[in-house]
């Protein structure tokens, strides 16, 4: 793999983070809790969620789209989740691979309990730091690396209502999440990852198209059909040792576009 220092990401991470804000929940007024009130209660997905004990209804996302790519296949044996909590794509993950041999890591910025048979660090995936312990979580005691097969994402900011300021907030979480794919997933290996619609959303398809051999955009059933959010999966991560540096990732749409038709 191309070796990318801490200081690098360092970097990186203080360089994408271009929107100096803090983002904040937004309180909603009474008549918008009212109005949310009632689209959970006509929620199939809602009814279904607590019917079949899932965390959270964002298990039935991660369902539909395993049922369409193949995620948990025979290969996927080391798994990270980012964001993970409440933990219902670990809970998914767990019953998808059964009795096999695995290993899953959730990370999240807040405190959280993971699923049982699962691993918990709590951590913020725009940090080097986080970076660092999952690197170390998957090394063993004679210092062997295991690469991930499988990078799952569900992160989001806090909305606060704008927009746009939304999407370049899930932006950053989603460059985080390349940098850990570009760094620890194996040559082969997956991705799923929640995106917000916006003006970035094509840098961060090109972005994927350089990672992966195959890569989807996808929005399923259970998404409420207003909703800004789809998923980019990312198929077969390319073999990118010494071909691809990790800065060359994070160039503007017409640098990564170059970039892609080279790695072809």
């Amino acid at each position: 793999m191309n070796s990318v220092s801490p200081s690098q990401i360092t970097s990186l991470m203080v360089f994408l983070k271009t929107v100096p804000f803090r983002y904040t929940i937004v309180r909603h007024k009474s008549s918008s809790l009212k109005k949310h009130l009632q689209k959970v209660k006509g929620d199939p997905f809602n009814d279904k969620k607590r019917g079949e004990f899932y965390r959270s209804r964002a298990a039935f996302k991660l369902l539909e789209i395993d049922e369409k790519f193949h995620l948990f296949n025979k290969n996927c044996h080391n798994i990270v989740d980012l964001g993970f909590a409440p933990g219902a794509w670990s809970q998914v993950a767990v019953e998808r691979l059964g009795d096999k041999n695995f290993t899953i890591l959730g990370i999240d910025i807040n405190q959280a309990t993971p699923y049982k048979g699962c691993h918990y660090i709590q951590g913020d995936v725009t940090k080097t730091s986080t970076h660092t312990k999952t690197k170390d979580f998957f090394t063993d005691e004679d210092g062997l690396t295991q690469p991930l097969d499988l990078i799952m994402s569900d992160m989001m900011v806090n909305c606060t209502g704008h927009d746009h300021y939304d999407h370049i907030g899930n932006m950053e979480l989603c460059n985080a999440a390349l940098i850990l794919a570009f760094n620890q997933l194996r040559a082969g290996g997956n991705m799923v990852m929640k995106a917000w619609q916006g003006s970035e959303l094509k840098l961060l398809e090109a972005r994927m198209k350089v990672l992966f051999l195959k890569q989807h955009a996808f929005k399923p059933h259970s998404s409420r059909s207003e909703s800004s959010e789809l998923y980019f999966i990312g198929l077969g991560k390319r073999d990118l040792q010494h071909k691809v540096l990790l800065s060359d990732l994070f160039g503007d749409l017409e640098e990564v576009g170059k970039l892609q038709r080279s790695v072809r």
